[in-house]
């Protein structure tokens, strides 16, 4: 797996490359998502439309990567899934855990949104 990072104003958007399992980018995921948070990044966007195959350590590694950012009061949410990933999203209840968006700009709005304006 390769990822490369970049910033759409203050929104980190990781664009993800190859499988997410065992060994196969979950480690890489984690040291980004782990560095981001000691950066004390907020907002973080994950675009899947390049990720072919995710298992459930990879669903795991997401899920942990998103409670360590909540912890920093950062926010997780998805881009892109494929009808394999998000039907695995869906099957875990994970749906109701993970805002997932089909369209980068309403992703990217959407930190934004009525929970930001406290």
């Amino acid at each position: 797996m390769q990822i490369e990072e970049r910033r759409r104003g203050d929104v980190f958007v990781l664009d993800l490359h190859g499988k997410l399992s065992a060994g196969d980018g979950d480690t890489l995921i984690t040291e980004t998502l782990r560095r981001f948070a000691a950066q004390r990044v907020q907002k973080v966007l994950l675009n899947f439309a390049d990720v072919p195959y995710m298992d459930s350590l990879g669903v795991s590694t997401i899920v942990r990567s998103h409670l360590a950012l909540r912890q920093g009061g950062g926010q997780l949410k998805l881009l892109h899934l494929p009808r394999r990933i998000a039907d695995l999203f869906a099957a875990t209840g994970l749906t109701a855990v993970f805002e997932m968006f089909d369209e980068e700009s309403a992703a990217i709005a959407s930190f934004n949104g009525p929970a930001s304006t406290c």
